[in-house]
């Protein structure tokens, strides 16, 4: 594992076994493991490893002083009508300031006031609604429902703009103002009020996941969601593959664009420099925080992300953030997510067994059949190559779990509230706490089930630490360059584990394309795939760009398999290398390769493979007629338009050129890369 910290505790711990003499008795026991609870137990049972992590509260507080200092220089941006300047400085005073404290509303309502300015409606509106949640003064409300009122109608909300103005009237009982103001209000509410009755129709959408992100809408699976695997195409199915490993197989003939994954990961963890630009449960890119309501170290989208981070990770996290964030590896971290995840019932109810190998189809699927992105247990039953790993890397990741755990333990992850639901006797009969065995106190009971538990928490832990460098996938975000779209880059948010995206294996020329929108992964076909062919993804090494002996090494080290993919075998060039004068057709007939005669104006030609006679004018003819359209559609894209029209015409000339031509072809690669820019635009987007 590439994390200081856990090296250190490596080092650390052999030095003191060794001083003890201890080291070879030690390295002995966790050699003949044959779970990954015992190979816990082994590092949990040594008190010089628990003198070693010793979890303290680490986190980045609140404070009203300085969330009141943000407040005064967003006041000071808004006067000098710095409006953007005013939002984010108010935005630090939220994620400053105290839940109980009366500056929270009072810097809701100036964001509001900013946002209504700058035109984000939308954005006001939400600001309105935390501002009235944190007991915004009675005396002041008047101005929150006239804002209201005022964003409706600039949303064609005509019935919410009328209520809202007349909300304000009411209100004025308890505005602490002058008669006169009074009057004078009460009247502009009735203009008001009449004004609404020329809007004509409305926007459907006012809630703030309508504009609290930066990309278009989640695209819908092709054809209908399968019924046993509802994040995955119907068109799609799980088949063991020629390996005996599980892989996705199609299950009629599917075109370049299809749909054919849209999936919510079990869980995800932001990389550390997005805490304060995206949000901590969707991974959404935030134009308006909200705030923990403990610590200021991370911020949500909406209310309901932040009520569900708390419910099933935070609430363990939120007072060691900086611990287990700056110290560890982020894998090492999803791993840690996970388990808060699951919860410690369902983790009680997974108990490894000895010789734990068998892999069948139906792996992960829950009691009913069903095979549930998020259900901790599909997650669990991915492949984690624990055969293939040395003494030294299982040591190192076996720590990174004790690591984990120990915080575990210090948020009361094992509390006796949350062993209430253990059956005892079913936890501790092999301890000799039932049947005929001799009897024990419940206090001895209780050590058991806990030491059981942890161990069996801790296996999960180390299970997950060697399980996600070969399943988990990065979320990421399209970083945009305004100025020059074809420099732009890719660049990762976030690291997520997809149990049914981590059924496709690889391919250098892989034939479905990632992207995220927010944390929820859509994957594409990027080639045409033939009934009962296999989807290939990509593991980070492409035959374009990697070269043959440096994709087999970086496979061979992360996912420990060498390759045999097409581009692999046939050792296909790099991208520069590859042809774009004379391209190989497709035969009619064996789909064998046909290489265009050096004669002049030839009409035919023989197919390599099956030795017929092939017509080759009219598959070149087709490709000449649209390649004026698709050259303009490629300048085009490459300078910023992905407009609809674009996408059209490349998706057309990609699907056409791979049913004519053998790759690898230079038209195909450009065509595939455009298609792939459009898309990306599409998903998180933003600016760099």
């Amino acid at each position: 594992m590439d994390s200081s910290l856990i090296k250190k505790l490596v080092d650390q711990l052999t030095c003191k076994l060794v001083e003890l003499g201890l080291y070879e008795q030690f390295v002995a026991n966790f050699s003949k493991s044959s779970t990954n609870p015992e190979r816990f137990h082994c590092v949990y049972s040594l008190p010089q490893a628990h003198s070693l992590v010793k979890v303290k509260e680490n986190y980045k507080p609140k404070s009203k002083k300085h969330a009141e200092s943000w407040r005064a220089e967003g006041n000071m941006f808004f006067k000098a009508k710095k409006y953007q300047k005013a939002a984010n400085a108010y935005t630090q005073s939220i994620i400053l300031a105290p839940d109980d404290s009366d500056s929270l509303s009072l810097a809701y309502n100036n964001r509001s006031t900013t946002n209504f300015y700058l035109k984000k409606y939308g954005l006001c509106l939400q600001d309105i609604e935390m501002a009235f949640l944190h007991s915004y003064p009675d005396s002041k409300c008047y101005k929150l429902h006239q804002r209201i009122g005022r964003c409706m109608y600039y949303m064609n909300q005509k019935e919410q703009a009328i209520k809202a103005f007349e909300k304000t009237i009411e209100s004025l009982d308890q505005a602490e103002i002058c008669p006169s103001e009074k009057v004078t209000m009460i009247s502009d509410m009735k203009k008001a009020i009449d004004q609404c009755g020329s809007i004509q129709g409305s926007n459907a959408d006012i809630s703030i996941k309508s504009f609290n992100h930066c990309h278009k809408g989640i695209p819908k699976l092709s054809g209908a969601s399968r019924q046993d695997i509802p994040s995955l195409s119907d068109c799609v199915e799980i088949r063991l593959d020629r390996h005996g490993g599980r892989g996705l197989f199609a299950k009629r003939d599917i075109e370049i664009g299809e749909t054919l994954i849209v999936e919510t990961p079990l869980t995800s963890t932001l990389l550390k420099e997005c805490n304060f630009s995206h949000c901590q449960y969707c991974c959404n890119r935030l134009a308006l925080p909200l705030p923990c309501k403990q610590c200021s170290g991370v911020v949500f989208c909406s209310l309901s992300c932040r009520d569900l981070a708390w419910e099933k990770f935070h609430w363990a996290e939120c007072l060691v953030l900086e611990s287990i964030q700056d110290s560890t590896g982020d894998l090492s971290f999803l791993s840690y997510r996970m388990i808060l995840t699951a919860g410690l019932s369902l983790l009680t109810q997974i108990q490894e067994s000895v010789g734990e190998t068998s892999l069948v189809c139906k792996a992960g699927y829950d009691k009913e059949g069903i095979y549930h992105s998020d259900n901790y247990y599909a997650a669990y039953c991915l492949v984690n190559h624990d055969k293939e790993r040395t003494f030294q890397d299982l040591l190192s990741r076996t720590l990174a779990a004790f690591f984990f755990l120990k915080h575990l333990e210090f948020a009361g992850f094992f509390s006796e509230k949350n062993l209430e639901n253990i059956n005892l006797c079913t936890s501790v009969s092999d301890v000799g706490a039932c049947g005929d065995g001799p009897q024990v106190s419940r206090h001895e009971d209780l050590q058991a089930v806990l030491l059981k538990q942890k161990c069996n928490v801790g296996g999960h832990l180390l299970r997950n630490n060697m399980m996600l460098p070969c399943n988990a996938h990065e979320v990421s975000e399209f970083s945009l360059n305004c100025e020059s779209p074809a420099m732009s880059s890719t660049r990762e948010l976030a690291a997520a584990i997809y149990p049914v995206l981590s059924l496709i294996n690889h391919s250098c020329d892989p034939s479905v394309v990632r992207h995220s929108f927010g944390n929820v992964c859509v994957a594409r076909a990027i080639r045409s795939i033939k009934k009962d062919q296999e989807l290939r993804d990509n593991y980070g090494a492409l035959y374009p760009v990697m070269d043959l002996s440096m994709r087999q090494s970086h496979l061979q080290s992360q996912y420990f398999f060498t390759c045999q993919c097409e581009a692999c075998v046939s050792d296909w060039p790099q991208y520069f290398e590859i042809p774009n004068c004379e391209p190989v057709l497709r035969c009619s007939i064996c789909d064998g390769r046909v290489k265009i005669p050096r004669d002049n104006d030839p009409k035919t030609a023989r197919c390599s493979d099956c030795k017929k006679l092939q017509d080759i004018q009219g598959p070149l003819v087709g490709l000449s007629k649209m390649e004026p359209e698709f050259r303009q559609a490629l300048t085009t894209v490459i300078e910023g338009d992905t407009s609809e029209n674009n996408l059209t015409t490349l998706l057309e000339f990609l699907r056409y050129a791979e049913s004519k031509m053998h790759r690898p072809w230079q038209d195909i690669c450009d065509s595939q890369e455009a298609f792939k820019q459009c898309l990306n635009m599409q998903a998180n987007c933003f600016p760099a």
